[in-house]
């Protein structure tokens, strides 16, 4: 599918889509622009929350990529990750390409490892695993963490649909 082009864009989506540094996955988005700015306000505010430390918003989205078979949300969070301060190891163990039991997850980052992990792969949580994610996040943080799973499952499945390339380094 092609890229929106800035040029085509109403006068608001044009501004975001000039910036320099805008990834292509704005770009895809913006090719429909009667949902782009609300859906690019929840993923911002999503991104930008305080709720949930940059380091445990990336295990969430890495954990999600990874489960989604998303090659362009892993290259983007991947570096994000690292940028939270997720070790190599650690951006490893939440592919599967290193054990999670040693990569020195906390607990806490654990229950929400198998949550997420559990969401995904299911597309339900046991009330054994809603309880342990309930019991250590509360109501506002586990809606969030919710949201921000279903947030890049979603992208995730636009994104291989299309089949995005990865945006070139900057």
């Amino acid at each position: 599918m092609p890229l929106a082009k800035a040029a085509e864009q109403p006068e608001h989506i044009k501004e975001l889509l000039e910036r320099p540094g805008t990834l292509d996955v704005l770009r895809l988005i913006a090719n429909a622009p009667n949902v782009f700015e609300e859906w690019a306000q929840m993923a911002g505010q999503l991104f930008e929350s305080p709720t949930f430390t940059p380091r445990m918003r990336e295990v969430i989205i890495l954990r999600v990529a990874h489960l989604q078979d998303s090659p362009y949300e892993l290259a983007q969070h991947v570096n994000f990750a690292r940028k939270a301060g997720l070790t190599d190891h650690q951006i490893d163990a939440l592919q599967n390409k290193a054990d999670l039991d040693d990569a020195g997850f906390s607990d806490d980052q654990r229950v929400v490892i198998a949550t997420v992990t559990e969401l995904c792969t299911t597309r339900r949580l046991s009330d054994d695993s809603f309880g342990k994610a309930h019991t250590l996040l509360g109501d506002e943080a586990l809606t969030e963490m919710l949201m921000i799973v279903s947030c890049y499952y979603g992208l995730a499945l636009v994104l291989n649909a299309v089949d995005l390339d990865i945006d070139a380094p900057a």
